[in-house]
């Protein structure tokens, strides 16, 4: 049995022979000349074998183990063998009887490789952990393992365990109340005695003024949105716009405000650093009220001035289709007959062209083929009625149905110039102008052509505003201007070339970036906490050494006379295969116990207490008795697509239609579906643990896409309108869904991923058994060398699978070099000097994001141009590049790193698979969007979440079964074991809602697999 330390060293992932040594790090253990000339200088087998063995020991567990008995006997025998020794278990046997012997090796091994004991060391780390708890917001575990790692780096010896997390977390602690101090210490009295205040709960009040702070304002709707900037302007006029918080890094407002805003705030008004978090979040509200004020004219001017419109003109052309129907396909024919007539004709003998003799004649008999001329006139000039100028575009019908709605941009434009601070960059800087320029032109009857800005009137806007060439006076359509001037202003707001002045989100990109002091501050710890040096030299030499060694080694091992050249792709990398289904796999499947869904969420929300999660907006718990089934149906009706009626019962209080729909509408919020998934996160490592399956630390990204369809998308006249969203999810090893988002289009899932992951370390509430993702499987989707760049200077692996590489062209770095097979697949070189040359930029952007000043989607904004990279972002490809052909170069040579990536790519597969079976849908869960499918998909993904640790805890009772009837269980087969098995969990039929008893769940026995 492992003692409680051992049990938190495993957890961990801390170094430890409990697992014994993989077989990818003996090649780093082995020995090499100057430790043989060590141990050639000892006299006795039994001397040297010990003494090798010490140094192999103290290379993988980072500290000696003079109790020869607890060594590994793998170790001793492939250490014995390296030095020719025979009978090596005998010998080492022998050397740890000599207990005197053992220290004055470990003595030696120290002075020679200039190894610390931690005691000496500590003081140093001590330091490196303050300087990168300045920024840092890695939780304890995370920490602990990033200082296991310098410890490492430094040839300083572990300490135990919890030796180390412990200091970790006092330091940890000690850089959390320097921020809170520092942040109540920008603060007067006065204000101090204004955050007293919103803390308190009025008279006759239910919740306390930051209670009503932290609320919107509902619902989009000019209303909604006048009150949204009142709301923001409330906030502004507490009195805290002059408290200057520029020294706290982003990161940590970032984390102090989440939790203020989404603690209750009894519990927060007992805790010491309350003060530093209410202002960390007044200060966060300052920017996001507006944020969410801009967020709601965004979804206004979308779905107002243009998505409305736009079905309205769909509608009209469907309406219309019978009536030009026919006169257009009647035109095309009288068109097709004239041309057949004055087709030239050809001589397939002699080659010879002869011209068509034609005359009016001919040409009126051709037409009468078809119709008589009147008629053909008729409906030459009925399609016209109906076709959009030759010189218009496809928006033309959609902006004049749009000129309907100038009433609002009457009440919307007055607002925008009033009560909004915008800026603009120089390529929105005309609209801006044109904008502020509007709202006296409102009022006026006689608006002419010079009163306006003619160079915004691009495409059918110039016919809309000026008219027909021919009957222009130049007088100017108002209601078309105006709708031209918000359109415009629009699309440069979203594009940011227009920027709001205090906004987060809709702010100025490059403004966000650290400069100037910010950055000259930042700079010292962020380059600690990044790992990054001031001078590129040395890292850059580092990088191309690497390239160098791994395109010379795998140039090595290719068969003679190979040549890798095929043209755009130039590695063929081998396909992957499924992994055939194990005699283990049958077995456990046969042993899972037959359940049904309700009872499979209703034992998961027990096991994990994932019931207390759901909670009253204040944080209260639910009053309601017997809440957990209610909270079972609701997620069973969700996540299954059946709704609420489905699985409602009237003879049961619990399960009664009116108090489903309540309890879904007031408890299945964002907030408490993440506080269940982080609960069953906890509960899934601790069952893994056990099992020794916690992973290398990889974590996932994909998205299921779902299309907003046109009214009548099957037919062929309607324009083409149909738009994209994508609910992206981030699943961990554990096949635990750790977030879920909806967004627009197709974004880069590598990039979200980055975000996602700087979330996820920043919260407060993530149990400690939780390992942090190190590597990122995700597609980059475009500027795929760029998002290369972005996330290996950031710190994190990026390891997209095969099929999710677009481009696989290998790059080098010395033009002189020979790479065999590979000379000429490495034709394109890296510059080095142009990433030296943007260095210090790049380290700001990098640095920026580790901050948390911008998103990386907005770093890539900032480092492209009309889809294009900038100079610096080229410089961040290049550095991408060398990132990528050594991913390229690994996934060819190394079938376990290439195997365990593909794994975790096909997580996302067996999930979507479950997926389609627990959502009643015939082509995937939900094949088209609706409004709400947000809150269906999270309780989908609870669910999912929900199986997914049902089935690991009865594989580790059936894994534990087997095992006590002395069946060998390798851990490879344990590794093959999906967590996505469904077949034994009846998702179809009438559903009964009953707390699950001990005897539902009870495993089998053990059958003999036939095959």
């Amino acid at each position: 049995m492992l003692g409680a330390e051992e049990r938190q060293e495993l957890s961990a992932g801390y170094p430890s022979f409990v697992n014994g040594i993989p077989e990818s790090d003996w090649p780093h253990l082995r020995l090499g000349e100057e430790d043989q000339r060590l141990i050639q200088g000892k006299r006795g087998e039994h001397n040297r074998l010990g003494l090798a063995v010490q140094l192999t020991v103290v290379r993988f567990l980072g500290r000696f183990q003079t109790d020869v008995e607890m060594i590994p006997e793998d170790l001793v025998l492939r250490v014995g063998e390296q030095l020719g020794i025979s009978d090596p278990l005998a010998k080492i046997s022998l050397y740890g009887e000599n207990s005197d012997t053992v220290r004055n090796h470990v003595r030696e091994i120290r002075r020679e490789h200039d190894w610390t004991s931690f005691v000496e060391g500590e003081a140093r780390l001590v330091a490196w952990l303050e300087d990168r708890l300045k920024y840092s917001t890695d939780g304890p575990k995370a920490m602990t393992l990033q200082a296991l790692a310098w410890l490492r780096g430094q040839r300083v010896l572990l300490p135990r365990y919890s030796t180390l997390r412990d200091l970790v977390t006092l330091c940890r602690g000690r850089a959390e109340d320097a921020v809170s101090k520092a942040l109540v210490s920008k603060m007067n009295g006065q204000q101090v005695r204004i955050i007293d205040w919103l803390m308190e709960v009025p008279a006759g009040e239910r919740t306390s003024r930051l209670d009503g702070l932290r609320r919107g304002v509902g619902v989009p709707s000019w209303e909604n949105f006048v009150k949204a900037l009142s709301r923001a302007d409330e906030i502004r006029a507490l009195g805290f716009l002059d408290v200057d918080v520029s020294s706290i890094p982003d990161r940590k407002l970032a984390q102090l405000a989440d939790h203020a805003l989404t603690e209750r705030v009894p519990r927060l008004k007992e805790q010491t650093g309350k003060r530093a978090a209410v202002l960390a979040a007044i200060k966060r509200l300052e920017t996001s009220a507006l944020d969410d004020a801009i967020d709601m004219l965004d979804k206004m001017i979308s779905e107002r001035f243009i998505a409305k419109p736009k079905r309205w003109a769909d509608k009209a052309l469907v309406d219309a289709y019978p009536k030009f129907a026919p006169d257009g396909t009647l035109t095309a024919q009288a068109l097709l007959a004239v041309l057949e007539s004055v087709a030239e004709s050809v001589d397939h003998d002699s080659g010879e062209i002869t011209d068509p003799v034609t005359d009016t004649d001919s040409t009126r008999a051709a037409l009468e083929t078809v119709a008589d001329r009147d008629t053909l006139l008729r409906a030459a000039k009925n399609l016209l009625e109906y076709m959009p100028a030759r010189d218009s575009d496809t928006h033309e019908a959609r902006r004049a149905k749009a000129l309907e709605r100038f009433r609002d941009v009457r009440t919307l434009v007055p607002v925008l110039v009033d009560r909004v601070r915008f800026g603009a960059s120089p390529a929105g800087q005309a609209a801006l102008t044109a904008l502020h320029a509007l709202p006296p032109l409102l009022d006026r009857e006689d608006v002419r052509l010079d009163d306006i800005d003619t160079t915004l009137l691009n495409g059918s806007w110039k016919r809309l505003v000026e008219g027909e060439p021919e009957q222009s006076d130049g007088a100017v359509n108002l209601s078309a201007y105006a709708l031209c001037v918000v359109e415009t202003f629009h699309r440069h707001l979203c594009n940011r070339a227009i920027f709001v002045q205090g906004c987060s989100r809709w702010g100025d990109l490059l403004a966000r970036l650290l400069s100037g002091e910010a950055w000259a501050q930042a700079r010292p710890s962020l380059l600690t906490s990044l790992d990054l040096p001031e001078d590129p030299s040395a890292y850059l030499d580092r990088a191309g050494t690497s390239l160098h060694a791994d395109l010379a080694r795998i140039a090595s091992r290719m068969p003679e006379g190979a040549q890798v050249t095929l043209g755009n792709v130039d590695l063929a990398l081998p396909k992957g295969r499924p992994p055939r289904t194990s005699s283990l796999s049958r077995q456990v499947e046969k042993m899972l116990p037959k359940v049904e869904l309700p009872q499979v969420v209703l034992d998961v929300l027990s096991r994990t207490g994932g019931i207390a999660a759901f909670t009253t907006r204040n944080g209260n718990p639910s009053p309601y008795p017997e809440f957990e089934l209610s909270v079972a149906a609701v997620m069973v009706g969700y996540g299954c697509n059946i709704g609420l009626e489905a699985v409602a019962n009237d003879e049961k209080d619990a399960l009664k239609l009116d108090r489903l729909t309540s309890i879904s509408r007031e408890y299945f919020r964002p907030d408490v579906i993440e506080a269940c998934t982080t609960l069953m996160l906890g509960a899934e490592t601790d069952a893994l643990t056990t099992l020794q399956l916690n992973g290398e630390r990889l974590a996932s990204v994909d998205g299921h896409r779902f299309v907003i369809p046109t009214p009548q998308p099957g037919l062929l006249i309607a324009p083409e309108g149909n738009s994209e969203v994508t609910w992206l999810t981030m699943l961990t090893e554990q096949a635990v869904q750790m977030s879920g988002r909806m967004v627009s289009g197709r974004p880069s899932a590598a990039l979200e991923a980055l975000n996602t992951l700087t979330t996820y370390r920043d919260q407060t509430n993530v149990p400690e058994d939780s390992r942090h993702p190190e590597a990122i499987v995700a597609e980059a989707g475009t500027h795929e060398e760029l998002v290369f760049g972005l996330l290996t200077l950031s710190g994190y692996s990026y390891q997209p699978a095969p099929h999710q590489i677009n481009d696989a062209r290998l790059w080098r770095i010395d033009r002189s070099a020979d790479y065999g097979p590979l000379q000429g697949a490495t034709r394109r070189q890296i510059d080095l000097s142009q990433i030296a040359a943007h260095w210090e930029d790049i380290l700001r952007v990098i640095g920026s994001i580790h901050h948390g000043a911008v998103s990386a989607h907005d770093a890539l904004r900032i480092l492209t141009r009309n889809g294009q990279p900038t100079n610096l972002g080229s410089a961040i490809v290049s550095f991408g590049r060398i990132a990528k052909t050594r991913h390229l170069l690994r996934l060819y040579d190394n079938p376990e790193y290439r195997n365990g990536i593909e794994a975790q790519s096909r997580l996302h597969k067996e999930r979507a698979d479950l997926a389609r079976r627990i959502c009643h849908g015939i082509d995937g869960p939900f094949p088209n969007y609706y409004p709400g499918l947000e809150n269906r998909l999270g309780v989908l993904g609870l669910v999912l979440n929900t199986v997914a640790l049902f089935n690991t805890v009865c594989i580790q009772k059936i894994v534990e079964k087997m095992r006590a009837q002395g069946q060998v269980i390798s851990h490879s087969d344990l590794r093959q074991l999906s967590r996505m098995m469904y077949g034994h969990i009846n998702m179809r039929g009438r559903f009964h809602f009953e707390p699950p008893t001990d005897t539902l769940f009870e495993i089998p026995d053990v059958e003999p697999d036939p095959t």
